[in-house]
């Protein structure tokens, strides 16, 4: 467990905290000579059972603010200290402020220099006191001590035992889900071992020889040795202070505080540390759209902009921020946001959602998904009401949230993975029908194409889904005869039809007019050739587009498929050769004639095998995963 401390310039912290433990946390020869805390400053204090009890001194003058934010970022119990001759001062209000936007667990408030006042203005600081915490909603005991003279220090000493105590208790009985991570807030270097970094471990635990992840590097960083609260250990876990000995650390690029340690790897979950961060506000002074401001996080702080998407009822309210440097933050971290001169506190922001949209961020269907997320007060909760909006990424989820695959929310057997992803039995169910429905809708507008391959069905839905979810979903939907594929496409039940005899004769024929013309024909030039009716070619032709026998290259205009795959080779080839085709060029190898090359090219820039570039009217590869001539063969032998 940790305490840190909190309260004004010269009101006895560091003194306090000596007279607890036995230990000067001031350990700088500059901190000694001008009698104040400049630096974050470590004690530890024994308990019963071999446990161990850390404090954490933060500056109090108003200059070292970051540092204050640093050492309490992660704070859970804390001391206010309160001078019995100053009272409450600036200091006290905003470190209490900040202590509350970080939604504090235990505070215990501690009156020193009892030994300077009488008993009547030690009475006046209480009642000032009390009716700041109420301003506050909190109510907690308060103790009067004098570092000098030991008086009170043994009551406040029970008090903190008891507590400690309990904490612990309640941590051994808790499973911890989450993987490890650390923030570091030093790093130096000891002679005959390396690289040492010390840091608060947030979640999870460590073990000596375990493989961690550095911010800022892609290859792991392995634990030597490693020190927990104080002591030589093999492991440490959660809520300890640790030094941690670590080799592989990049030479040229280092540790240094405000980095991270993390049990998971941001590459394989595909994530970087997030610049544009969306959240719920929690502000304690008003603030403007798009106001510039500084934000901390850890041991790290930055500049960003503070963009406001929705003010809700409950005065809190739905931002965006967008920061100058990324932050390493994950999932429900609270993230304090100070004006831009660094001189007031403006709130704190819980983060929600790491990977926000570039587009619609204030549509309604956004901002009611993220007080949806607001809402939640689990990781189950939290997963679900994810799960329900869209797919999500197993990898990345775990690593927004620092969970070990045993984590009990991933367990769920009500939970649909697919391929890496997660979603509901509700988004798959929306996500097939809203597939059935684009592929009957692209029936009903191009009858004369026979489906959609699987990547440009992806781009149809905006790319809200991913390629290896839509996959699986198609193969199921196929399993369940709602979808067929012919030659990689997907297409309706419907459209797998059969000839009758006398079709399939005037297909022969058709056929032999198509190999003999060499190129597209008109359906007009077909019906004049069999002494047939237009409609009755049109209907025929509509058919053997189904059938995959015959593609329109325009309405009325038809080719036989095999030729199309074949010319479609021809591109590839081409443009494998001189990285794009020109219309000049592809007419001169076909030799089908400038009109005919210009309608064969248009067809496969709307069926997506090329695009177009508007600059030069030259074409590359878009989708090289259709129009593949072992596909037709695989086809025509089924």
């Amino acid at each position: 467990m940790i305490i840190v401390t909190a309260g004004h310039v010269d009101h006895g912290k560091t003194s306090l905290i000596q007279a607890l433990t036995g230990t000067d946390a001031d350990r700088l020869p500059e901190e000694k000579k001008r009698g104040m805390t400049i630096e974050l400053g470590y004690a530890f204090m024994d308990l019963a059972g071999g446990e161990r009890l850390a404090f954490v001194d933060v500056p109090g003058h108003s200059k070292f603010i970051n540092t204050m934010l640093a050492g309490v970022s992660c704070a859970k119990h804390a001391l206010l200290i309160i001078a019995c001759d100053d009272g409450v001062m600036p200091q006290t209000h905003e470190h209490l402020a900040i202590l509350q936007l970080l939604n504090l667990e235990h505070l215990i408030v501690v009156l020193t220099k009892q030994d300077k006042v009488d008993s009547e203005r030690v009475e006046m600081v209480k009642l000032e006191v009390s009716e700041l915490l109420a301003t506050h909603q909190r109510q907690t005991d308060i103790y009067v001590v004098s570092a000098q003279t030991g008086f009170g220090i043994s009551e406040l000493n029970d008090a903190i035992t008891q507590l400690a105590q309990m904490q612990i208790t309640k941590l051994k009985q808790t499973r911890e889900q989450a993987s490890f991570r650390m923030a570091i807030d030093r790093a130096f270097s000891v002679k005959g071992a390396g690289l040492v970094v010390t840091g608060t471990v947030i979640s999870g635990h460590v073990s000596q020889g375990q493989n961690l992840y550095l911010s800022g590097q892609r290859k792991p960083v392995k634990v030597r040795t490693l020190h927990s609260q104080g002591r030589v250990s093999d492991n440490a876990h959660h809520c300890q202070r640790v030094a941690l000995n670590i080799t592989g650390v990049d030479a040229h690029r280092g540790a240094e505080r405000g980095d991270w340690l993390t049990e998971l790897d941001h590459v394989v979950a595909t994530i970087e540390a997030p610049k544009v961060i969306c959240g719920v506000f929690e502000s304690v002074l008003p603030f403007k759209h798009w106001q510039s401001v500084q934000v901390h996080l850890g041991n790290r702080h930055t500049t960003a902009r503070l963009g406001l998407l929705q003010n809700l009822t409950d005065g809190s309210a739905l931002v965006e921020l967008q920061c100058e440097q990324a932050l390493g933050c994950v999932e429900q971290d609270r993230i304090i946001v100070r004006d831009s001169a660094a001189k007031t506190t403006l709130g704190a922001l819980r983060v929600l959602d790491l990977n926000p949209p570039t587009r619609a961020k204030r549509s309604d269907e956004r901002l009611a998904y993220l007080e949806k997320l607001k809402q939640c007060d689990s990781l189950t909760a939290s997963l679900k009401a994810q799960i329900n909006h869209h797919c999500v990424s197993k990898s990345a989820f775990m690593w927004a949230n620092q969970l070990t695959e045993q984590a009990a929310c991933l367990t769920d057997e009500q939970l649909i993975n697919l391929d890496g992803y997660l979603l509901s039995s509700a988004l798959q169910q929306q996500i097939e029908a809203q597939l059935l429905a684009l592929i009957a809708d692209y029936h009903q507008q191009s009858p004369e194409l026979l489906g959609l391959s699987i990547n440009r069905l992806q781009r149809m839905t905006h790319n809200h889904y991913p390629l290896p979810v839509l996959l699986k979903l198609t193969d199921g939907l196929r399993e369940q005869k709602l979808l067929q594929s012919t030659r990689g496409l997907l297409h309706l039940p419907r459209h797998n039809l059969a000839l009758s005899d006398v079709e399939q004769l005037l297909w022969s024929q058709i056929k032999q007019q198509l190999i003999s013309a060499k190129g597209p024909l008109w359906s007009s030039d077909l019906a004049t050739e069999l002494n047939l009716d237009l409609t009755v070619v049109r209907g025929l032709c509509r058919k053997l587009i189904q059938l995959g026998y015959l593609s329109a290259i325009i309405k009325d205009r038809f080719m036989l498929t095999e030729s199309l795959y074949f010319y479609a080779d021809v591109i590839r080839n081409q443009i494998n050769t001189s990285g794009e085709i020109k219309t000049a060029d592809f007419n001169s190898i076909i030799k089908l004639g400038r009109k005919a090359s210009i309608q064969l090219l248009e067809f496969y820039d709307r069926s997506g095998l090329t695009w177009r570039k508007k600059k030069d009217n030259s074409r590359v590869i878009r989708d090289g995963s259709i129009f593949i001539s072992s596909d037709l063969a695989e086809e025509h032998r089924s």
